[in-house]
This record gives C-alpha cells, structure tokens and sequence, in this order.
C-alpha cells in the first residue's frame, strides 16, 4: 500500500527541504543525480519532498542562447527519469525545472510536482527578478494548487516571495502547503559597495508566506558556488532550507554557509512531520478576517510605471514610536518636534486593557478631549501625531485613528476596518482606508492588529503610502525568526521584532511605525524600515524609555528594490481572486 495513502488518513506526513546543487549546463547528469537523490530521500519514509528551483539545468545564463541547449519539457527527460522512482516507492516531489515549452519554444522557470501517479501540475515562475528576465518568459500558470493523497499543494518559486500575493492566492484556493523553490542567492564577499547594495537573500523573507496565510510552506533552496565558465560570472548560494508552521514559527532548518565549493548533488535532507488539519485551521482563522469589498477594486488594478500617486519630492522627517507601560497612559507629557511624525500606543488616553467597560468609559465625539491634545501638542511642536480613541457617533462607537498635523488640526481620521478580538466587544468597523499627503510624506493610518490582515498592507502600498502610522497595543508571541546570518546587518531583529509590523514595512516598500506598550522583556514600539537586508534597520524601543525614534528619507532610500519597483513587477491580471 502507499504510505503516503495511509498517513494522509491521520492528516500526518512528514516532509522535507532538500538542498541539491546542480552542476551548470549539464542537463543529462544533473537528472542522473536527481534521480539519485530521490532514491535517497524516499529510504528515509517522506511523503513529499522539495527540491531547489533550476535543478537540472543550473541558474547563472547571461542570455537564451547560453540557457537553450539545458531546458527540458515537461513532460521530458527528467519526468521520465524521476516518475519510475515514484511509482515504486510512493514518493511525492517537486522540482525546479527550466522549461521550454513545447509549442512556443519560449523558456519558462517551472515547478512541476509529480507522485507514483504521474505529472500532477506545474507552475511557471511569475514573479521574475532582473537575472530571470535574461532568459524565462513571465509566467502564465497562474498560482494553483493541486489535490493530492498527502495534501492540497500550491507551488512557488524564489523571487515570488517579494510579492505578498501569490502565497495569498494559493490560501484562497484551499492550499494546506506551499512548495517554495529556489536557489536563493548573495553577493560575494568581495562585491563593491555599490553591488552589496543588491544583497538580497530571498530565503530570508519566506516566513510570511506562512504567518499571514495559515499553511505550512517547505522552502528548498541550494548551497555552493555556482560559476558560469562563459562569462565567469559567480553566485554564491547560502543555504538555509526551512519548513515553516501555519502559525508562522520554523520548525526545521538547514545551515546558512559561507561561501563554498561544493561537488553537484544530493547535499542535505531535512525534515518535518506536519499536520493538515493544523493548516485548515490556521488557513480559515487567517482568511475569515478579509473584507474584500474594501480592496475592490485597486489590490487588482495594473499600476504603470507612471503612477502619479506616488511621494514625488524627497524629505528628512524623524519617526518616534511612543513607548508606554501596559498599565500607564503617558499622554499628559506628549510632545513633538518639527518634521516629526510620533506615533503614540493604541486607545491612548488609557491603559491597555480589554474589559470593554474601561474602554467605553473613555469615548467621546470628535473634537472632544483626546483630539484636542493630539492638536495643540501638534501645534505646539509643529509636527505630526497619529493617536486612537473610542469616537461616539450617534448610536455607534468606532475605533478610530487620528492623525493631528503642525497647523493645529485633524488632518485624517480612519476608522479601523479590521475588528480585533477585543475591538468586536464594543466597535463597529469602519468602511474606509485612509493616506493623507503631508510635506514630510503620505500618511497611512491603521490599528496594529489589522496588519495581519495582509491586503491591509497590500492597499497602502497600491495607493503609494511611505509610512503606515500604526497604533499598538501589547506586543506580539510572533518575532522574526529568519536565520541572523541570513542578514547583511550587524544587529538583526531576530527574535526581538514584532513580525507582523515588519513583514509588512518590507512587503509593501514602506514604514511602519508602532507606538506600543512594553511588556516585560518585550516592546510594540518599534519602527520598521522597508528594506532591512542592508539600508534601513529595524529600530525596537529599548528597556524603560519612553520611546524608539530614527531619522530616514521619505520615499525611502534605493536598493535592490522600492516600492515603484515592486509595483512595476506586480502581475495583476492574476490578483482578481483578492477582491472577491
């Protein structure tokens, strides 16, 4: 009987990332080696495996001529090879492929996924970075996921991660995993500064794909070197493979290694038992807060290169994260300076509570009490202060965010649209996002908590916002979890960071500030920069002070992407399923 037919009836089976380095332009013996690899993996009882993106080809091609004679067709030479495997030992995997497509002859930087039954889908990569866009067409597969005796699974590849949507859209369609493909690369160790600019290791940013979504994602990625013996041009590949929990944390993980050369093939197994049911829960608890009415229809518009909503004139402004005890409000003693956006902790004429009566107790109508310090504090200081309230309109009560600007007025007000848990007891939910244009940048304003909600982010990026301000209340049991040698920084955020906050700001090319609480050893006030691999940090308020602060640029400084960039590669004929 196929063990994976057993274990499926438990909802049990256990997976793996495999790290496999195939040797550039050797199409015919990087499929003998896969093939052997596959035997190796399906002795230790996996029932699906993932394999690196480019398996059996190699990445590194400077144009189509050089790839040409290493695609292969799927079906073809490796499905031939890999599918006898299979059938005998009742593996399931996917794989990287560079595939040409057998009508148009175009080349496609595919996934495949097969099991003893034969070819059981494929995916052809559509968010392509600038070294794909030398040799694959985009991709027209679209983002599907494909039932299977050991779970329904969606398939992606590397440089998708940068894009919060394709891992959305495999949730939406029911996916309990995703396989992630890649071979995530680094600037070598002597790459100028101009260069080091680009350092950009796509396996350090997949832990969303399952934090936001609920599903268990299996990232394959490859070591070594890889060197092009054409141009001599060199990739480093760092490791890293890692399989992530429908809640967010990593459960299993490769070594991140420096740079080495290393003998193609079969370099590292690591696996994970996993539970489908955990997936279905976590999946519909994530999707059911969605309100798709909000994002109809600009999540599913195409953004050209001429977008005229965009921040066009650079500015300094310093960002202040107020931090405050849980059981304090420091309200009495706010104050702003000049270019200054302080962003204070959520319903902040209170102490953080939950008891609905408490917050109840503190409502009032707009331009009551709490506006009227947010303005004169603004006005005072001539600067900026984003704040929340319970506002009392006729019969219905709102949790709002104010946003109080140097001319001693309310320059927005948005009423959060995404209810908490603690918010349902009291609040009704606003209809309506809010980005305000100020001289020191767009405004967005959010509650914290509506983060999670990843369309959330998604409108504030479409509708060109530079920083989400984002009232707080205490911090979160979710921290960033990717590897600290994954990271260019000296002082990464690695299991200090609020995640949600963080994964938003990188996502979306924006800021986002949090006031917050702080909680024993821990903070919601922070700020998050936009691109912390290399130029803007995270910045966590630190032990006992009243607040975290760093001066940027507004639009943020360039990398190896902003936010126009990361727009410009949006594939939006695909995204109409975010709205309905």
């Amino acid at each position: 009987m196929n063990p994976a037919l057993n274990t499926q009836q438990n909802n049990i089976i256990k997976v793996a990332a495999v790290d496999f380095i195939p040797a550039w332009g050797d199409l015919e013996g990087n499929i003998n080696r896969l093939a052997n690899a596959v035997e190796d993996v399906a002795k230790q009882d996996i029932q699906y495996a993932v394999f690196p993106e480019t398996a059996v080809s190699g990445y590194m091609f400077s144009d189509s001529t050089e790839l040409a004679p290493y695609l292969d067709t799927i079906p073809g030479k490796t499905t031939e090879a890999i599918l006898p495997i299979l059938a005998r030992t009742g593996l399931y995997i996917s794989v990287g492929i560079a595939e040409k497509d057998g009508l148009t002859g175009l080349a496609y930087n595919s996934a495949v996924l097969l099991g003893p039954e034969g070819i059981i889908g494929k995916y052809r990569k559509i968010g392509l970075n600038s070294q794909d866009q030398k040799v694959f067409a985009s991709g027209n597969s679209g983002v599907n996921t494909f039932e299977t005796p050991v779970g329904r699974i969606a398939l992606l590849i590397c440089y998708d991660d940068t894009y919060w949507q394709y891992a959305r859209l495999a949730a939406l369609q029911g996916a309990q995993i995703i396989g992630w493909h890649s071979v995530s690369d680094r600037m070598m160790p002597n790459a100028t500064a101009a260069e080091m600019l680009g350092d950009h290791s796509t396996v350090a940013h997949v832990q969303h794909m399952s934090a936001f979504n609920g599903l268990w994602v299996i990232c394959a990625t490859r070591s070594g070197i890889e060197t092009n013996p054409i141009t001599k041009g060199q990739l480093y590949y760092n490791g890293g493979s890692s399989i992530w929990s429908p809640t967010g944390h990593k459960i299993a993980q490769s070594p991140v290694v420096s740079p080495l050369e290393l003998s193609p093939g079969l370099n590292g197994i690591y696996c994970a038992q996993i539970s489908l049911v955990d997936a279905d829960q976590q999946r519909a608890y994530c999707l059911a807060k969605r309100r798709p009415a909000l994002y109809s229809p600009t999540l599913a518009l195409h953004r050209s290169p001429t977008d005229i909503n965009a921040t066009a004139t650079q500015s300094s402004v310093n960002l202040v994260a107020a931090q405050w005890p849980v059981n304090q409000t420091l309200l009495a003693s706010l104050s702003v300076n000049e270019n200054e956006l302080v962003v204070l902790p959520e319903l902040s004429a209170i102490p953080y509570t939950t008891d609905a009566t408490v917050i109840l107790a503190s409502a009032e109508p707009q331009g009551g009490s709490f506006e009227q310090t947010l303005i004169s504090a603004a006005q005072q200081g001539k600067g900026y202060i984003v704040g929340s309230y319970p506002e009392i309109d006729t019969d219905k009560i709102y949790h709002t965010v104010v946003l109080a600007g140097p001319a001693g007025e309310i320059l927005a007000r948005y009423r959060v649209t995404h209810l908490s848990q603690r918010d349902h007891g009291w609040a009704t939910a606003g209809e309506q996002f809010s980005v305000t244009t100020t001289p020191i940048g767009r405004i967005a304003l959010a509650a914290a908590h509506e983060l999670k909600i990843l369309e959330v982010g998604g409108m504030y990026g479409a509708l060109r916002a530079d920083i989400i301000a984002a009232p707080a209340g205490e911090p979160s049991s979710l921290k960033v979890e990717i590897d600290q040698k994954l990271y260019s920084v000296t002082n990464p955020p690695t299991g200090r960071a609020d995640y949600i906050p963080y994964a938003v700001a990188t996502l979306n090319q924006l800021w986002v500030v949090c006031g917050g609480r702080q909680l024993g050893d821990f903070t919601a006030a922070a700020i998050y920069g936009p691109e912390p691999v290399v130029l803007t940090p995270t910045i966590i308020a630190e032990a006992d002070t009243t607040a975290a602060q760093y001066r940027t640029l507004l639009p943020s400084p360039y990398t190896w992407i902003n936010q126009q960039r990361l727009i410009d590669g949006q594939a939006a004929i695909w995204f109409t399923p975010l709205v309905q």
